[in-house]
């Protein structure tokens, strides 16, 4: 969850130099380098590690748990990511950085634009996370304290139960207290005990958060929404043009739409739709799906032949990994799954889509009484601090084949038994959008929601491109739906025939 911190920092300052200590595998440095290329046509990135150069003696000086990449393989990945963004420079530099940063501070790289040159020890954006250690910290610290905006990672604080690793050897406690700073919100759990969380300093950084600071002292601050949906190349024509079309159209400007397609790349082109190569971003999916293409009971099928969507892993694997996928990686507060077999017909209100997620509220979801939620729509708080937990726990469900084990194997029964784990552990507080309503039929209709949106659940409705006047079970259908035409049932035949 602190992570993605860094990028909102950086989409605020607005950076044309990063130094990033610990680039590891380089995902962070393509994620700011993204934020970064948003404001400026050229930006320059600086990344040192270890890479090869780790031992297990490295490892244990700097209290390191994870893996190593080699440089090679780094350079490759950024390469690739420059192909793309021409605008993109970078020098990657293996080694101990106790010797090569302050060997490499002098380092210089010039705009092609402007001219002007920028230096290394005063880029505008560092980011340290590299050993753990007090005494590289600090040495890490001393090349880039001139740095207008620094942002530190390892601050350690006691968990619930007391717990927390000893900040008189690892971590930057006592470094970033002893100089002016300020405590970001965000904190993950630690496996061994206690919490972490990341630290900010240097001049810009500091002038900016006392002006957010005065701001938010009259105006609280803006949650930002983000929709996330996926389909295949045939569903794209089917429903999900539609779906793009109406989000573009009716949804507030100021909200992101992430596509994770097929194949097919959508024409629709806009500055706020994302589209993500589904298998390429996601090879976990390729790899589930390769496993259990040949199960036919995993596809749904019986014994006796009968398709039952209970069981088919398969087909509603799609939803888990790309809606985890992407909670996991974008910066956004709230995260909004919607079915793309669906569509917006009024356009939903800043306000609205507040009151869906209250405060202290993790998920929402579309409940039923006699049966499992319905998941054509859900709503996450990637704010919260169990989100990252959630959402790895979900997807361990699929990665690992322990779905196999559940009495269902569709996406909405995996969504239930995670949702009510973690309710029952307390981590997380949910709420259904349908609380009170005792008719199961349609619940996406038949809640709040069919106010501004249909979803064509079935092959009926999307053959016809609408739900059906029976579908309506609330009292309020008249005005809930003089908007959109709703055929009744006997009419789908002829309907059908004229298309």
């Amino acid at each position: 969850m602190r992570y993605q911190q860094v990028t909102r920092i950086v989409k605020a300052i607005a950076p044309k130099t990063i130094v990033e200590i610990g680039t590891w595998q380089g995902d962070h440095a393509i994620l700011m380098a993204t934020a970064a290329l948003q404001y400026h046509r050229h930006v320059h990135y600086w990344g040192f590690d270890l890479f090869e150069d780790a031992s297990d003696s490295t490892d244990n000086d700097e209290y390191n748990v994870r893996s190593h990449h080699a440089h090679a393989n780094i350079v490759a990945k950024l390469e690739a990511f420059q192909s793309k963004n021409p605008g993109f420079t970078f020098d990657l530099i293996r080694g101990n950085t106790r010797e090569t940063l302050p060997k490499n501070k002098k380092l210089e790289w010039q705009n092609p634009v402007t001219g002007a040159t920028s230096r290394l020890e005063e880029a505008d954006f560092a980011y340290i996370d590299g050993g753990h250690s007090i005494e590289t910290i600090q040495n890490d610290y001393n090349v880039l304290k001139n740095c207008n905006t620094i942002v530190f990672d390892d601050y350690y604080v006691e968990d619930e139960n007391g717990a927390c690793p000893n900040i008189s050897e690892v971590g930057c406690n006592q470094l970033v207290d002893s100089i002016e700073h300020i405590l970001l919100p965000a904190q993950d759990s630690l496996p061994t005990g206690g919490k972490i969380q990341m630290a900010g300093a240097g001049v810009k950084f500091l002038e900016l958060f006392q002006t957010e600071k005065r701001a938010n002292s009259t105006t609280p601050s803006e949650t930002t929404f983000s929709v996330v949906t996926t389909f295949s190349d045939a569903g794209y024509f089917k429903y999900g043009r539609r779906f793009i079309e109406t989000f573009e159209a009716l949804w507030p400007e100021n909200i992101d739409l992430y596509v994770y397609y097929e194949s097919l790349i959508p024409e629709l082109q806009s500055a706020r739709i994302k589209y993500i190569n589904f298998a390429k971003a996601v090879p976990a999916l390729i790899g589930f799906k390769s496993r259990h293409v040949s199960n036919v009971e995993a596809n749904g099928i019986m014994q006796d032949g009968e398709e039952n969507y209970r069981f088919n892993a398969v087909k509603f694997c799609h939803k888990v990994f790309a809606l985890t996928h992407c909670a996991l990686s974008i910066d956004t507060d709230v995260l909004f799954w919607i079915d793309a077999d669906s569509h917006t017909f009024q356009a939903p209100s800043l306000e609205f889509l507040k009151s869906l997620m209250p405060d202290d509220i993790y998920t929402c979801y579309l409940g039923r009484r006699n049966m499992h939620s319905e998941c054509g729509f859900m709503g996450f708080d990637l704010r919260h601090p169990a989100n990252s937990e959630f959402m790895e726990f979900w997807l361990n469900i699929y990665d690992n084949d322990l779905v196999f084990e559940l009495p269902e194997w569709h996406d909405s029964y995996v969504y239930d038994v995670t949702r009510q784990l973690f309710e029952d552990k307390e981590k997380i507080t949910s709420l259904d959008l349908r609380a009170g309503i005792e008719d199961d039929h349609h619940p996406f209709l038949n809640s709040v929601l069919g106010d501004y949106f249909d979803h064509l659940i079935g092959p009926r409705r999307k053959d016809a491109g609408t739900s059906f006047a029976a579908d309506i079970r609330s009292s309020n259908k008249e005005s809930r739906w003089d908007i959109v035409p709703i055929l009744p049932e006997d009419l789908i035949e002829k309907f059908s025939k004229e298309k």
